[in-house]
């Protein structure tokens, strides 16, 4: 269904499959197939900056030092300076690759592809650098200490009540499913990075509040499937450690948690966009304007002024005509 590869192959390799697929079918008239693929995805290179010694040779990272962020010389010998070329898609012929195994080493195989797919959009080239690497290293770091948390929570097998936060966790859960699963689909791969770090920052202070364990532990395990094709390891250590036995079904969304109770509308002034407010979905006119009027920002725009008309468009905005 979907050809998926480097700029610099992908015309070759599709020529290839075609003619391959032309042979196969030359007399084989069962052999029905003109096109081989259905979707054609050419992603970026991975780019790094060159290195050349005094004598013209290419050189690599692992062979270069700098003493200072801005002159390079050679690890083995610092008399001899090394002239730094521009950033280019790593080759062999240039040598500017760096070793997957020593990243692996230090990092992890997680931190390499949260780095690489958060740096850029997948059809654009990646600037390698070390700084990303480590700030990747650090959240997966932070993913676990999460983890551990949240472990702790479902391990406590309290908190039964209906008036806990079970239902906002698992609407966000359920639009999370919706925008992973869409931006999977269409190789949004940095835009799923982005709600992965807004999934931490949301998980941190749902957490703080009361909740039911088994919901918790219902709506974690989804999360922990969603992100699996990001970062497998630590994600499967997760479902490991919370009793899950790998069954990594992809999680569909419950429909009747993406219907919203409120809705944001903007506050106009004059025709100005003074504010916006969240509300009751699908609350009249009259009662907009009152909530409008004890909004803190809307109060020095209707301060000793009559409210002429109103122009409502219901659950988007609201237009107040002041003199």
């Amino acid at each position: 269904d979907q050809y998926i590869g480097g700029v610099e192959h992908a015309i070759l390799h599709l020529l290839y499959s075609r003619f391959f697929m032309l042979a196969l079918g030359f007399k084989e008239k069962s052999l029905n197939i003109k096109e081989p693929f259905k979707g054609l995805f050419t992603q970026g290179m991975v780019c790094h900056e060159t290195y050349k010694d005094e004598k013209g040779n290419w050189l690599s990272p692992d062979e270069v030092i700098s003493v200072d962020g801005k002159n390079y010389v050679k690890k083995d010998d610092k008399s001899k300076k090394i002239a730094i070329g521009p950033s280019e898609s790593m080759s062999k012929s240039k040598k500017n690759t760096i070793d997957p195994e020593n990243i692996i080493n230090n990092f992890g195989a997680d931190s390499v592809r949260l780095f690489i797919l958060s740096d850029s959009p997948p059809e654009k080239d990646v600037q390698w650098s070390e700084q990303g690497m480590v700030a990747s290293y650090k959240f997966i770091q932070k993913f676990w200490l999460l983890h551990k948390k949240i472990k702790e929570k479902i391990s406590l097998d309290g908190n039964k009540n209906k008036d806990l936060d079970n239902e906002n966790l698992s609407i966000y859960t359920n639009q999370l499913v919706k925008k992973i699963t869409h931006n999977l689909e269409k190789f949004n791969y940095n835009v799923i990075i982005a709600n992965l770090y807004e999934t931490y920052n949301f998980l941190i202070k749902a957490i703080e509040k009361p909740i039911e364990s088994k919901k918790l532990l219902e709506n974690y395990q989804k999360i922990l499937k969603l992100i699996n094709p990001i970062l497998p390891h630590i994600s499967s250590e997760c479902l490991e450690d919370i009793n899950n036995k790998f069954n990594l079904d992809w999680p569909e969304v419950e429909e009747k948690y993406l219907v919203e109770s409120n809705v944001n509308i903007v506050i106009q002034i004059n025709g100005k966009k003074r504010s916006l407010m969240n509300i009751d979905k699908n609350i009249n006119e009259k009662e907009v304007i009152e909530k409008v009027k004890l909004d803190s920002k809307i109060k020095k725009y209707l301060e000793n002024k009559s409210i002429l008309k109103s122009i409502y468009i219901k659950n988007k905005l609201i237009n107040l005509i002041v003199k």
